[in-house]
């Protein structure tokens, strides 16, 4: 694993700038993307994991959304073309099934 593969510039509440790098070894995926997050984090002395992690909890469904997955055991964040099984995966130069068939995309 190549470290933190997820970091922020800035913090809650407003603008969070969000960079991610996929920890599958080889991959050279890279993401950033912004996020306004209205909601403070929850006091330090109170929740301190929940204070240093509040802004990846609030960022969590847009990353799935981005079809982003987290793997347990220390593998990180896999972007998703490395989080497609490799007998879902098409060639690069295949076309899309739909454009083969004469439809629109």
């Amino acid at each position: 694993m190549r470290g933190m593969s997820l970091t922020t510039d800035g913090r809650a509440p407003g603008p969070v700038r969000f960079f991610l790098a996929c920890d599958r070894r080889d991959c050279q995926e890279r993401i950033t993307f912004d996020l306004v997050i209205a909601d403070p984090p929850p006091d330090l002395e109170e929740d301190l994991f929940g204070h240093m992690l509040h802004e990846a909890g609030q960022a969590t469904p847009y990353i799935k959304e981005l079809g982003w997955i987290f793997i347990e055991g220390g593998e990180g964040y896999w972007c998703p073309a490395c989080a497609t099984p490799p007998s879902l995966r098409r060639p690069p130069d295949a076309q899309d099934p739909e454009e083969e068939a004469g439809h629109e995309p």
